[in-house]
């Protein structure tokens, strides 16, 4: 079982009769009460801060005047504190402790009114220091440390009933020792330790605070996420988006709203250049058309396939779909012999064949074409 005792160290007077804003707690290494209670070991000083944290949870130590905090129960006067022990080191020479003192205990120290500093510590059967439990303020250490001792609680055991009570707290089983519980004491207190670095470390990247409350950080990293979620849909995703991409498209968002550095000079080009281009190529292209279709169309005349009067609806036709008036030449039959032409570029008429100026008589007559083929040489000729 842990066991409750305490001892007493000289409080050194800061400057000009100052209080202390530093204090020894306990000293390194094995010692023994005046009283000559004990022996007691601190081995390990850093484990015993940790304990002493994780029992604490938060809440600061008090440093009362005459141990009245452990003497309460019995005279019913108040445990009025002096002190606040505010924050621990591990040295060389054991724990130290930062003290917040009243201006009432700094004033009765810097008087001398009191020397010494006692503090309450538990320990297991063999005498090594789990924790700290609290200080105070006392002018007889020796007196103090047998009376305390003697009217410790549970023979100066620490009572059952609390140490069930803390064990169901840290959620560990009725049945473990001393040791254990300092062990667990020390991984909760480690995990602590270490669950502050990595929040300071979230707090930095986020641009918070590095002592910034964990509720900011959440909403931190839940304005983040629904940053991420808008991203995600930006690129027209529903599921999870390779980290990469979302910071690729994040940029090109922050470039079109003005926020980045602006397109890359080596990619882009201006609107007016762009469009001077996009204008030269158009017309390099329609005048490319034309020129086939001018090829096509006099080589399609030149096989006799169009007559001058359809030139005009060859030329557009060729030009919108080159693919499309080839098919067309090559179903074509020839409608004059290729190569004549008659008087105005007109090609002339020969037996048993019909030109433009015929068929318009044909269509003026009412005569067919058959009809006017076979009669063309008599009416030319």
């Amino acid at each position: 079982m842990l066991r409750r005792a305490h001892n007493s160290m000289p409080l050194a007077a800061g400057p000009a009769g100052e209080a202390p804003k530093w204090v020894q707690l306990l000293p390194a290494g094995t010692f023994t009460g005046r009283d000559g209670a004990g022996p007691y070991s601190l081995d390990d000083p850093q484990a015993v801060i940790d304990a002493t944290l994780a029992a604490a949870a938060g809440a600061d130590l008090p440093i009362d005047y005459d141990h009245q905090t452990l003497w309460s129960r019995d005279n019913g006067q108040p445990a009025i504190a002096g002190g606040w022990l505010k924050a621990y080191e591990a040295r060389e020479d054991g724990v130290w402790a930062r003290v917040d003192w009243t201006p009432t205990a700094a004033a009765r120290i810097a008087a001398r009114e009191y020397r010494y500093l006692s503090p309450v510590f538990w320990h297991d059967a063999a005498g090594r220091i789990i924790r700290v439990e609290h200080a105070a303020l006392t002018n007889t250490p020796n007196l103090e440390l047998e009376a305390i001792a003697s009217r410790s609680p549970n023979g100066g055991e620490m009572d059952p009933k609390q140490f069930a009570a803390l064990l169901a707290a840290l959620g560990l089983p009725a049945d473990t020792k001393p040791e254990q519980l300092a062990a667990h004491a020390k991984t909760l207190a480690d995990l602590a330790r270490e669950t502050g670095q990595t929040l300071a470390v979230m707090a930095k990247r986020l641009g918070l605070p590095e002592d910034a409350k964990v509720i900011v950080i959440d909403q931190a990293l839940a304005g983040c996420l629904e940053a991420v979620n808008e991203t995600a849909q930006a690129l027209g995703e529903t599921g999870p988006v390779p980290p990469a991409r979302l910071a690729a498209c994040a940029k090109a968002l922050m470039t079109q709203r003005g926020q980045g550095a602006g397109p890359d000079p080596a990619k882009f080009v201006p609107t007016e250049q762009f469009q001077a281009v996009a204008s030269r190529l158009k017309a390099l292209e329609d005048a490319q058309a034309t020129e086939k279709a001018t090829t096509a169309v006099a080589a399609a005349m030149e096989a006799g396939k169009v007559i001058p009067s359809t030139k005009e609806w060859a030329m557009d036709y060729a030009s919108r779909d080159p693919a499309g008036f080839a098919a067309y030449v090559a179903a074509m039959p020839a409608i004059v012999n290729p190569g004549q032409e008659g008087p105005g570029g007109r090609p002339p008429a020969t037996a048993g064949q019909i030109d433009e100026a015929g068929l318009a008589v044909c269509s003026q007559l009412g005569l067919s074409a058959e009809d006017y083929k076979r009669n063309i040489g008599k009416e030319v000729g």
